[in-house]
């Protein structure tokens, strides 16, 4: 049996690929398994089609499910706030500007369209993000995070129509039917094998929630990074992942693999 330490690589990113019942799951679980039995690691994985949800069970790990009930695995309402931000989010001084280019990208796929967001609306939606977290940064107290209904406020009060714009196409994440995103964070990430099983979220919120899954992970990320820990990383089906493309803040992780 040969075996490689992808942590001592030069690139330690992978990819597994293969035809239909080649055994490409069977794989990426194998080296899951061999991660949270042999190193000490934190495991994330964001899983679009609930193919992992059972050996994380196994394992003893958390599998957070998101769908548009908001109802986890056990019954009970399971939310991830998009708006969480920790004050290590950003390697730099500022974590606000990395937040306020996630919250950018998150109203770009909202409005969708083919320019996406014109120069106004981002500025826009920066003053609103700035103005949102005033009161965490301030006293960063997690009753005070914000959640997208005040970034929803927030914009309905600034004098631009382009303001108004943004906010009708927030209104249906807000107070439609599609707000399952407009709750704090009620899921403790403690466990070192996480697993988010987005399959119930349908075509609609599953772009949304892998991106939202992506900013959930940096937020752990930071906080590993503080305390010198490593992070292997797993997205589940290519397809999914490259339609909507990786955040880029993830691909220093010691594992990606597109089962």
């Amino acid at each position: 049996m040969i075996l490689c330490d992808r942590k001592q690589l030069k690139n330690p990113n992978g990819l597994i690929l293969g035809t239909p019942g080649s055994g490409k799951s069977f794989a990426a679980k194998r080296e899951i398994t061999n991660a949270f039995l042999i190193t000490d690691d934190d495991i994330f994985i964001c899983d679009p089609e609930a193919e992992y949800f059972a050996l994380v069970k196994r394992l003893g790990g958390q599998v957070i499910r998101l769908s548009p009930t908001g109802k986890g695995m056990d019954g009970k309402p399971q939310y991830v706030n998009p708006m969480d931000m920790n004050l290590n989010y950003s390697e730099d001084d500022s974590p606000l500007a990395l937040k306020s280019d996630f919250i950018l990208s998150l109203c770009e796929l909202v409005i969708g369209g083919k320019e996406g967001l014109q120069p106004v609306d981002k500025t826009v939606i920066d003053r609103a993000v700035r103005n949102v977290y005033r009161a965490y940064l301030a006293d960063p107290d997690p009753a005070k995070m914000p959640i997208l209904g005040d970034l929803y406020d927030e914009l309905l009060k600034q004098p631009e129509p382009e303001a108004a714009r943004i906010a009708a196409a927030l209104e249906l994440y807000v107070s439609g039917s599609l707000n399952v995103f407009n709750h704090r964070t009620n899921v403790e990430l403690s466990n070192r094998l996480v697993c988010f099983d987005i399959k119930q979220l349908g075509k609609q919120l599953k772009k949304l929630g892998m991106l939202i899954v992506q900013d959930q992970i940096w937020n752990r990320v930071t906080i590993n990074r503080a305390e010198k820990k490593v992070y292997p990383l797993l997205y589940g089906r290519i397809s999914s992942a490259l339609e909507r493309g990786t955040d880029r803040r993830l691909q220093c992780g010691d594992l990606e693999a597109f089962p």
